[in-house]
């Protein structure tokens, strides 16, 4: 079920069928709704069928991947989400840990590593100079971490860090921030989190122990998102064809 919070502080539960960048439309009930981003607060769409995570975690964990899956994509900077392949690590702290990759706006990117029910790393960067807008980058994707960390302790650490790089361990939590001239970087400016206990234990032997533990967590996902790897908010075309027609539509 998603919801939809308006500024008038009443929230409104239905499915999204689509969104524009200026209006919702919603199926609720046997009806259609259309709602001006005017008067919307905040939009909650679901895109997997996992429950919501209700207990805290302890500040060595980090969250299932639904949880930073679901947050990336109801960021108000995200406009289109998909899963990519993992490619093979070769190098640094990560290689030969299997994970999971997403990619948004087709600039960011999102890595979950290790166990997708219990993870030993997230991590979130983006690729290319993108000029003056590089610093807005760094900061969503450093608030983007900080909402994983636990305690004062974790977020002062997360936010002392430079942002040409540097690593920081609090509460059995590495944290470090990867400059793109680094030769683990792969030419992306990456924050990234990590349990180092589980991220040693996350590392396959071989080769094909690797690839087999990509293709599960992917099959783990489209089992949960009903074979979905790519989601998109702004997709009217995609409303009307899959929903046409339409009995009724209100302007609210």
């Amino acid at each position: 079920m998603d919801e939809v919070m308006l500024k008038s502080g009443t929230r409104v539960s239905g499915t999204i069928l689509a969104q524009s960048k200026d209006h919702v439309i919603m199926r609720i009930g046997d009806g259609n709704v259309v709602y001006s981003k005017k008067a919307i607060w905040r939009i909650y769409e679901d895109i997997t069928d996992q429950l919501p995570f209700t207990r805290l975690t302890r500040p060595d964990e980090l969250p299932p991947w639904w949880i930073p899956l679901s947050d990336l994509y109801h960021e108000d900077w995200v406009n289109e989400l998909k899963a990519i392949p993992a490619t093979p690590i070769g190098t640094g702290g990560f290689r030969d840990v299997p994970y999971l990759s997403f990619r948004a706006n087709h600039i960011y990117e999102m890595n979950i590593y290790g166990d997708p029910m219990a993870p030993a790393a997230i991590e979130i960067g983006y690729y290319g100079n993108m000029w003056f807008h590089s610093r807005d980058a760094q900061k969503r994707c450093r608030q983007f971490i900080a909402s994983y960390l636990t305690g004062l302790h974790q977020l002062e650490a997360i936010y002392r860090l430079n942002a040409s790089g540097g690593t920081q361990t609090v509460s059995g939590l590495d944290m470090t921030i990867t400059p793109p001239n680094a030769p683990d970087a792969y030419g992306g400016w990456w924050v990234t989190v990590w349990n180092p206990t589980r991220l040693a234990a996350s590392r396959a032997p071989t080769a094909a122990a690797w690839n087999a533990a990509c293709e599960r967590n992917l099959a783990l996902i489209k089992k949960s998102t009903t074979g979905e790897t790519q989601w998109t908010k702004y997709s009217i075309k995609e409303a009307a064809k899959r929903f046409l027609p339409l009995p009724r539509m209100d302007e609210k």
